[in-house]
């Protein structure tokens, strides 16, 4: 597995700060026997990706956790064929196309399964091989490496952080090591710690 950064183009200051996140954000690859599956790609360096996939053979997939992780997903499933699995944005946003729904238990591909965070469109992926959980928003980490829930003002289910955090709480009833977020530095290791910090 590999994780891919780049500075977003649409960063400003007014979404940094203690409740905000910084313009560094992630990306994840992760090889599987059909080839590499790419999570919430923003692409900087195409040569760089190209080789990557280029090792593994194929890109069969493209995850999107939530709609504003389009990112450059457009362009890395024209670029490699991919097929996109995604849940259709809410309302009143801008809808990107994708090959394949994804619902709650959604298996994607070698186990790779979709749990539903109810906030948007957003799902979180478990990779049972690396014993990870991928988050888009939902879970960030703040520059000193500790995990947080996104923050209350942010769009949330039916119910606000509570239910929220339920749906977290099911998740880290898991066999969690890593808890790997778009937002915030690479912490490897303290999944069952960092979750019940968090979640409080």
């Amino acid at each position: 597995m590999w994780r891919l950064e780049a500075i977003h183009p649409d960063w400003t200051e007014e979404e940094g700060g203690e409740d905000g996140w910084e313009p560094l954000v992630a990306s994840w690859a992760v090889r599987t026997d059909r080839g590499l599956v790419l999570i919430d790609p923003l692409v900087d360096d195409w040569a760089a990706l190209d080789e990557l996939v280029g090792q593994h053979g194929l890109c069969p997939a493209i995850l999107r956790t939530v709609h504003y992780h389009q990112r450059s997903i457009a362009q890395v499933s024209e670029r490699y064929g991919a097929d996109v699995w995604a849940m259709p944005a809410p309302e009143g946003v801008p809808q990107h196309p994708y090959d394949r729904p994804v619902r709650d238990g959604t298996e994607v591909i070698e186990g790779i399964r979709a749990t539903v965070m109810e906030r948007d469109d957003e799902v979180a992926y478990w990779l049972p091989r690396q014993r990870a959980l991928v988050f888009g928003d939902a879970m960030l980490r703040r520059a000193g490496g500790e995990l947080r829930v996104c923050p209350d003002w942010w769009v949330q289910p039916a119910g606000g952080s509570a239910r929220l955090r339920q749906i977290l709480r099911g998740l880290a009833a898991g066999p969690v090591e890593h808890v790997l977020v778009s937002h915030g530095p690479l912490v490897l290791g303290d999944g069952p710690q960092a979750l019940a910090s968090a979640l409080g």
